[in-house]
């Protein structure tokens, strides 16, 4: 396979970036050049929720410069993100706009989610250490310039992911304008840190033990390279620290004024102030979570929008799953909302076997699949709120929780299914990918209405006649099941043009 050069570009909340690599099967990802230029979009839209006409002049031109480095490389093949401070930015179409007009890159913002799974991606394709790490109890820790990501794996699969607002920018923003020493700066962002980690473990962590804590995000990158360079050590080869030396990492940055990091570490002063909070905010990481050892990745954004062209592609393999990621994290979803784990298991097991029957006549893909098994594993999580109001519940439960690797699009879609599990069909809310994943779900749980897998599984087939045979595989009395499935299958004809039959197996 010939080697193929692709670019990367992260418009950030604190630096734009760009990587230029190689891909090539054999010897992987490897990054031929990259730059950076610190441009603080976040101080703009955190604080006023627009980007300023003074930023915008120094960002195009930043960018301009990056079109031009890919077509010095020769370079044809790119992928250009934009995350947090793009994404709250009130006018953030109209400075895409401008970008794409002055500069021809066509940058695409992308949700949290999205961020996060390219993250993982990165953490695979570049990272030595991630398999072994998650086969027990890890935590992997993004620091961000917006936010803080926190995302658990144990015995190589996800089992939950949290977002919280304590980015290294947001927490240097928040204190401006205190004249207070740098002193009770740190006790005040140590306060506001120790208060939301204190709720995370509460609430999501419990009695979870964390061995392993792996952490990523440009101002520890930054953070770790320059202080492991300052000590004599190479941060490249020493990337896995026991806990003890990874608070020396953080005390070194913490005990130090911003003048002192400027002269000691060759940073600038905007640097230098993000480093605090960065700093603060591992070492109270560190604390909550006690991990046994830490290692420093060293990804960045860039690394991962490369390895997820490069897998989406099949340039690169990897045996990691990504959609069985999804797939637990999203099965932990339910159970915290309390889904009885048989029903929700069976009605999963009807939904793929009723998608399977009309894959290729209705022309959907892999991803249709993920999707549809998503709003099937979550179809009654608002029980837990409201068991009168349930498919409502639902919808407002999903659309408040994350589940990494979903875009925007994407997880409304599963709302939209929710919001339409139970009773009337809301037409004007819903697309039409929606309502087909709605008759799946719908007639797919009427046929274990009673919660008691009473048929033992079901058989179903598409035939000639456009009638979809569902057959059970055992007799058992069905009464309860065939009223509901009598009740959803108009609705499930209306919307493919198929008719479902249900057979039931006659007792000797």
């Amino acid at each position: 396979m010939a080697i193929k050069r692709f670019a990367s570009i992260d418009v950030g909340s604190f630096e734009l970036e760009m990587g230029i690599y190689e891909i090539d099967s054999k010897r992987g990802l490897r990054l031929l050049d990259s730059v950076r230029h610190v441009i603080a979009l976040g101080s703009d839209t955190y604080a006023t929720g627009v980007i300023s006409y003074e930023m915008l002049k120094e960002l195009l031109p930043v960018l301009e410069d990056f079109a031009r480095i890919m077509k010095g490389y020769r370079c044809t093949l790119y992928r250009a993100v934009a995350t947090s401070a793009m994404r709250e930015a009130k006018n953030n179409m109209i400075v895409l706009d401008q970008i794409r007009t002055r500069t021809g890159i066509d940058v695409k913002i992308i949700s949290n989610s999205e961020q996060r799974m390219l993250g993982l991606k990165a953490l695979k394709v570049r990272g030595e250490h991630f398999e072994d790490l998650i086969q027990e109890g890890t935590a992997i820790v993004e620091i961000g310039f917006g936010s803080m990501q926190i995302t658990l794996y144990d015995k190589g699969m996800m089992v939950g992911t949290q977002n919280l607002k304590l980015g290294a920018l947001r927490l240097r923003d928040t204190l401006e304008g205190l004249n207070d020493a740098q002193r009770e700066e740190a006790l005040i962002l140590g306060e506001m840190v120790d208060h939301e980690l204190d709720l995370y473990k509460r609430l999501h962590l419990r009695e979870r033990n964390i061995k392993h804590l792996i952490a990523v995000g440009d101002p520890v990158r930054v953070m770790f390279d320059r202080v492991m360079r300052k000590l004599g050590r190479d941060p490249r080869r020493e990337n896995l620290l026991d806990r003890a030396s990874a608070e020396r990492i953080y005390s070194y940055i913490t005990k130090r004024t911003h003048a002192e990091l400027e002269q000691g570490l060759d940073v600038g002063t905007e640097s230098a102030e993000i480093l605090i909070p960065s700093a603060i905010v591992c070492e109270r990481i560190l604390d909550a979570l006690k991990p046994e050892q830490v290692w420093f990745a060293g990804i960045s954004l860039i690394d991962g929008i490369a390895a997820d062209y490069a897998l989406g592609h099949k340039l690169l393999k990897t045996e990691h799953d990504f959609d069985a990621d999804i797939r637990s994290a999203v099965w932990e979803i339910g159970a915290r909302y309390g889904e009885e784990p048989k029903h929700r298991a069976y009605a999963l097991e009807n939904t793929r076997r009723l998608f399977d029957a009309i894959r290729k006549c209705q022309g959907f893909q892999e991803r249709d699949r993920l999707l549809l098994e998503i709003a099937a594993m979550l179809h009654h999580c608002g029980r837990f709120i409201n068991m009168g109001k349930a498919s409502a519940s639902s919808c407002n439960i999903i659309r408040a929780t994350e589940i990494v690797g979903l875009s925007a699009k994407e997880h409304e879609l599963i709302s939209q299914v929710l919001k339409n599990e139970e009773g009337s069909v809301l037409w004007s809310e819903m697309s039409m990918r929606a309502a087909k994943f709605t008759a799946m779900i719908r007639l797919a749980d009427a046929l274990d209405r009673s919660a008691k897998q009473k048929s033992g599984g079901y058989k179903m087939k598409l035939n000639e006649k456009n009638q979809l045979i569902i057959s059970a595989n055992k007799s058992g009395n069905l009464a309860l099941e065939r009223l509901d499935f009598e009740r959803n299958k108009a609705f499930f004809s209306g919307i493919f043009g198929i008719e479902p039959i249900l057979r039931e197996k006659r007792g000797a």
